[in-house]
């Protein structure tokens, strides 16, 4: 007997582990495909959703919300399945033994199933709110850290810490909201629940009395109610806890439901490699309701040529190169690239064959091999070198203890402005691609620097289409064409020479080094 006892429970230990094994795998995978799944879409969407949202919110949806939601697939799914199945047996037994006496005890749970959807409703928003301010909590601790520089240096540090402690504050406040409202809840469930064994046990008091039961049969009944109320408060507490859980789900679904405006169409072509005539006709494009930006902007740009884009801040320069790397989508007009329209090329040949060392250099927090060869993965070392040497850069990597298997630090800030720079260039360089997009490349390197990557670039471009935009003549000043930009829309164009004579505006840019 006793081999026979320890066998059941060595099963009993069996099954319950199995079923945890199979309910926590179930939901662990769920969720990762979740996070899979709302990465890939956020990456997909255009750049002005990623300019108007804050990364740390965009990180506590993904990390916050979704952990919510794993709690509740792993939590909640097994106590459902487990309650309802000892819910609905028990249910049937007591029936079986006294259905008057059933139906009594079951007079709690219509009102504990309306308490507990009642009260879920607060704790829903209480949850939406407080996921909002984890949200903003996240997003406050990541701009503290990446602007870390500029508190110290405007020794605001306690202003900083009084910001985290009033978004702390209001977290706080929230959390024990939450507490309570679920605390009060559980206990008027349980209240209303405890009710129903004192009814029971004075109608069967009554029964005995007229002879209608036994003392024996109320015991068991009693005892059996138990099991009836266990799952009931247990289904209860469930709810609130999938109400709550499901303010997460919402913040999600919001993100899911946006859709990207930069869409590739199912008959998308692919472009192959380019010879990077680029025409732009009628184009017409806004950020917003201020006004365009464009407003029938027509250029055209031929095969190989080099097209310097020079005007005052906010004049459209960048937004230019931004539209042609379909970064945004353009109201009205058709740009087209070798005379495919570059809405109907899939975004991946585009980008292929399209060549970007932007303004504000992005590394990679890895080595400087793996942000060089971030554009070409299959590239070579020599290859990597070669590129490297081109920008300059080869001689400072070669001197680090690690050479290029140097860590660069979380956006590289290890390394100087011209130094990130010129890994960005040797990056594009190494990619090999028509076209090339320099919007601002060597604005943070020395005259020096800049002369001999201005040497190594008229190699390099020599095949290829190239649009540089810059604010120092000497980076615009051979370019085949110059095009001056102003408001959107082009007040002159021609070389250096020409436009010295006869563009004001120009003369204007050239007379301050073109550093406006």
């Amino acid at each position: 007997f006793g081999l026979i006892l320890l066998g059941i429970y060595m099963l009993n230990i069996f099954f319950a582990y199995f079923r945890d094994y199979i309910v926590a795998y179930i939901g662990a995978n769920i969720i990762a495909n979740m996070r899979v799944q709302l990465f890939a879409h956020l990456e997909s969407l255009s750049l002005d959703f990623h300019q108007n949202h804050q990364v740390g919110e965009m990180m506590s949806r993904m990390l916050s919300d979704v952990n919510r939601i794993q709690y509740l697939l792993t939590s909640t799914l097994l106590v459902f399945l487990t309650n309802i199945f000892m819910l609905i047996a028990i249910s049937v037994y007591l029936l079986m033994t006294n259905w008057l006496l059933t139906l009594v005890a079951v007079i709690p749970v219509p009102l504990t199933i309306l308490i507990s959807n009642r009260f879920g409703i607060k704790l829903h928003f209480i949850n939406k709110k407080l996921q909002e301010t984890i949200a903003s909590f996240s997003a406050r601790l990541q701009e503290s850290f990446l602007s870390i520089k500029t508190i110290k240096a405007f020794g605001q540090e306690d202003m900083e810490k009084k910001r985290v402690e009033d978004v702390i504050d209001g977290m706080t406040k929230l959390y024990i909201k939450n507490s309570v409202t679920t605390s009060l809840t559980v206990n008027i469930v349980n209240f209303i629940n405890a009710a129903g064994p004192i009814v029971i046990l004075a109608w069967g008091t009554y029964l005995i009395a007229v002879g209608s039961m036994k003392l024996g049969a109320l015991m068991a009944f009693y005892m059996l109610l138990t099991y009836l109320y266990s799952p009931v408060q247990s289904l209860a507490s469930m709810n609130i806890e999938v109400k709550s859980a499901m303010a997460s789900v919402n913040r999600l679904f919001e993100y899911l439901d946006i859709q990207p405006r930069i869409r590739e169409r199912e008959d998308a072509i692919n472009l192959g490699r380019a010879r990077g005539h680029i025409k732009i006709e009628n184009l017409s494009f806004a950020y917003n309701s201020n006004g365009p930006v464009f407003d029938n902007f027509s250029l055209e740009i031929k095969e190989n040529e080099k097209v310097a884009i020079v005007g005052p801040s906010g004049s459209g320069k960048t937004t230019l190169i931004n539209i042609l790397m379909r970064f945004y989508e353009f109201d009205k007009g058709v740009i087209t690239l070798d005379n495919q329209d570059i809405r109907r090329i899939s975004l991946n040949s585009l980008k292929r064959n399209i060549g970007l060392v932007d303004q504000d250099p992005l590394l990679f927090g890895t080595s400087i091999l793996n942000n060089i060869v971030y554009s070409s993965p299959e590239a070579g070392l020599d290859d990597v070198i070669r590129a490297a040497k081109i920008a300059n850069i080869h001689d400072f990597i070669a001197g680090l203890p690690d050479r290029y298997n140097t860590m660069v630090g979380e956006r590289g800030v290890t390394l100087s402005g011209g130094e990130k720079q010129r890994i960005c260039l040797a990056r594009a360089i190494l990619k090999d691609p028509p076209i090339i997009f320099l919007d601002e490349a060597t604005s943070a390197l020395d005259s020096r620097s800049e002369y001999l990557i201005q040497e190594s670039l008229k190699e390099i471009l020599a095949n290829k289409t190239a649009i540089i935009i810059a604010h120092r003549l000497s980076t615009v000043q051979h370019a085949d064409r110059i095009i001056a930009l102003d408001k959107g829309q082009i007040v002159d164009e021609g070389t250096h020479e020409e436009l010295m004579e006869s563009s004001p505006l120009y003369r204007e840019l050239a007379r301050h080094q073109l550093k406006l």
